[in-house]
């Protein structure tokens, strides 16, 4: 077969790859058209049945309705929302490519004693000739000329697709407007840079393809790497490097399951000859690398040139070795060494999308994998966080809404063991989400919609499947996360980022009515375990943002019910239950006075916080009354079934009064009236809430709990 001419090489190299990215784009582009007239078709049809929609639930999920057909503010007004949250999270690079085509260039030429070594600066310039294999007499072989036929054609039959081109991409459509003659100089100048480069490359590749075919692979040796690293160290020799790159490629691929990767010169023995390959590129290469694409403020310097035309392929194959490593190591001591090595190497992945995505996907494999250890995960988290720091806007998308789904994924508590693994994959997510205001409130916008749209749903539907839905681990993690995610960055660190809390406070209502219809939606002693946890999420997001949010009413619904009040309990001799690891009380537990004294304590844990939370404030002791009496009544009902608790109870409304007293003493000494809101906002602010006697009370009660459940969790471990 012929060999391919010049100008085909370079329409390949130049306009061949934006070409087909092109031609894919209008395709999806020609998709979500039809789907959108699709979907205006149907809505047509259907709107004359649909009726009003009725909630059969709270009073609260009525201002549900309308943020679940809402849409988002500024850039999001028009996002199709479906397509986003309906997308494959994995695909975050859309279709995998073959890394065999990114390093054929370097795999070609195996070894090569007569190719000189390329200096670091520059080469003097000598003349050649091209070397040209046949079809010189075919035109129609000519890919430039296809193209031009092709693009043509393209414009009569869709002339759609030619405006959208002129106005997205003019530069493509210049073969239309340019002859080949004028083609030809505006090229000259390049030409005469990377002439004497290609039609060297050309030769190499030849004579080192011809060598490669007719030899086996030759086993690599100890004395091979400490020859080629000290080389590389002296005189920064580009054969060298070379070498040891397609080393490296070798040794990463050993395992591989592509059959069709390409087959490298050199064949790696051995384990001690496999850790010497790795450990000796990864501290070579990546100094090489500086010296012909110097790093400057976290960026590559010059992305053009003649330097950046020696390392481009050099870096590509050691970014794909990298990449196939950490797919294949299992030890976490040494997945941890890559990461860290990968991520002095995210300046080079930034200036290659491809591999960028690659390691995106890998980082939050890694992230979500359960045989890793916490550690992996927080290197992976820091180099996910830096890559996102240096990266297109694009690459932030695929980041959040890629860490968030692996969270959730995993976010099924099994035993109270795992507990302490899924909150550091929630703090290392709410983390992530701290970089771009614009990014974390478009995802949050999305996500948290579709929580409510999911709510909303199973309210109207009102079955076990619907209710399914709602009562699982990952719908109440998803809301711990956003949870988290609004407290930590419109409470604990708002002045830290003011806009960023300016962004995403509006998501703080939503959210708030999502917890209440969840928590109310089966009102059931049964679910106390899942109502206390979305009380405790209102609680965390009160606290931390100063947003008044009636708790109180929700808690005291628990203490009013009939499983205390009326029901006698069942005794029992079951151990006592975790409720940190469960959302509904188990069959046999059901009216037992195991399970409803776990549930007290909890409730007066809460009632405690909730308490605290507020004594403050100029108005706590008219604010604490309605409350007060209904503790009362509790007691004087419910006193002689739960002695225990009836203690405990008066002690915690004698910590009430004393605070109450407290605020009141305070009060008295203020020179401002109650028009003054700026006054009031301000009162007490000098004091912690921990400082005020229910404020002590409520952490002995936390300390306590804590200390519970680290007793839990060791025992769990031990089995």
């Amino acid at each position: 077969m012929g060999k391919a001419k010049k100008s085909t090489k370079k329409f390949n190299q130049r306009h061949l790859k934006d070409e087909l990215e092109r031609r894919k784009e209008h395709k999806k582009t020609q998709k979500l058209v039809q789907k959108r007239e699709v979907k205006k078709k149907r809505k047509a049809n259907g709107s004359a049945d649909d009726g009003e929609e009725v909630f059969t639930g709270v009073e609260e999920i009525d201002d549900l309705a309308g943020f679940a057909e809402s849409v988002p503010k500024g850039a999001l007004a028009k996002l199709d929302l479906s397509k986003f949250v309906e997308a494959d999270p994995t695909a975050v690079g859309g279709e995998d490519v073959s890394d065999d085509e990114d390093i054929a260039a370097l795999l070609e030429g195996g070894e090569d004693d007569d190719d000189d070594d390329m200096p670091s600066d520059s080469d003097p310039e000598d003349e050649g000739s091209d070397v040209e294999i046949g079809g010189d007499d075919e035109e129609d072989d000519d890919e430039e000329a296809v193209f031009k036929r092709e693009l043509e054609a393209v414009s009569k039959k869709d002339p759609k697709f030619l405006e959208f081109m002129k106005k997205n991409d003019p530069s493509s459509l210049a073969i239309l407007e340019d002859n080949d003659e004028g083609s030809e100089e505006e090229e000259e100048d390049d030409e005469e840079q990377g002439e004497e480069e290609e039609e060297q490359a050309e030769d190499a590749d030849m004579s080192d393809a011809e060598e490669s075919g007719s030899s086996k692979a030759t086993v690599v040796t100890s004395k091979m790497l400490d020859d080629w690293e000290k080389d590389i160290n002296k005189n920064q020799s580009i054969k060298s490097l070379k070498r040891l790159l397609l080393a490296l490629y070798s040794a990463s691929h050993m395992e591989s399951e592509n059959e069709n990767a390409p087959q490298t010169p050199y064949r790696i023995e051995g384990m001690r000859i496999f850790n010497k390959t790795v450990t000796a590129s990864i501290r070579t290469a990546p100094k090489a690398f500086n010296h012909y694409a110097p790093i400057v403020n976290d960026k590559v310097a010059q992305k053009s040139g003649k330097k950046w035309g020696i390392a481009q392929a050099l870096i590509k194959s050691y970014l794909v070795s990298l990449l196939e490593l950490l797919k294949q190591m299992s030890d976490p001591a040494m997945i941890q060494y890559l990461i860290k090595e990968s991520e002095r190497m995210i300046p080079y992945f930034v200036c290659f999308t491809r591999y960028t995505r690659e390691f995106v996907k890998e980082l939050l494999r890694l992230f979500g994998s359960a045989s890793v250890d916490d550690g992996v995960r927080i290197l992976a988290l820091l180099s996910l966080r830096r890559l996102v720091s240096l990266s297109p806007p694009e690459v932030a998308d695929i980041a959040l809404k890629g860490i968030y789904l692996t969270y959730v994924r995993n976010s099924n508590v099994k035993t109270i063991a795992n507990l302490t693994t899924i909150q550091l994959m929630r703090n290392c997510g709410v983390e992530l989400y701290g970089n771009d205001a614009n990014a974390s409130y478009q995802h949050g916008f999305v996500y948290i919609r579709q929580l409510a749209i999911h709510l909303r749903n199973s309210m109207q539907l009102r079955s076990k499947e619907s209710f399914r839905a709602i009562y699982n681990w990952q719908f109440i993690n998803s809301l711990n996360f956003w949870t988290e995610v609004l407290a930590t960055y419109c409470g604990d660190r708002a002045e830290e980022q003011p806009q960023l809390c300016a962004t995403l406070e509006s998501l703080v209502y939503p959210l708030t009515q999502i917890i209440l219809g969840v928590a109310r939606l089966v009102p059931t002693a049964k679910y106390f375990p899942l109502r206390i946890h979305c009380i405790s999420q209102l609680l965390r997001l009160s606290s931390a943002t100063g947003i008044y949010i009636p708790i109180l009413p929700m808690i005291i619904e628990v203490l009013e019910s009939p499983e205390f009040l009326s029901r006698r309990p069942v005794n029992s001799t079951l151990k006592p239950l975790s409720l940190d690891s469960q959302l509904k009380a188990p069959k046999e537990y059901e009216h037992t006075r195991v399970y409803l004294e776990i549930v007290l304590e909890s409730v007066f844990g809460l009632l405690a916080d909730a308490i605290a939370a507020q004594s403050v404030r100029i108005a706590f002791p008219e604010w604490v009354v309605p409350a007060v009496l209904q503790l009362r009544r509790w007691r004087k009902r419910a006193g002689k079934s739960w002695s225990r608790f009836s203690k405990q109870l008066q002690g915690l409304l004698e910590k009430i009064e004393q605070s109450s007293l407290m605020v009141v003493q305070k009060r008295n000494k203020v020179d401002f009236g109650p028009a003054n809101l700026t006054g009031a906002n301000q009162f007490m602010s000098d004091i912690s809430a921990d400082a005020t006697p229910i404020g002590a009370y409520a952490n002995s009660l936390r300390k306590v709990k804590a200390q519970q459940r680290a007793t839990m969790v060791e025992a769990e471990m031990e089995k």
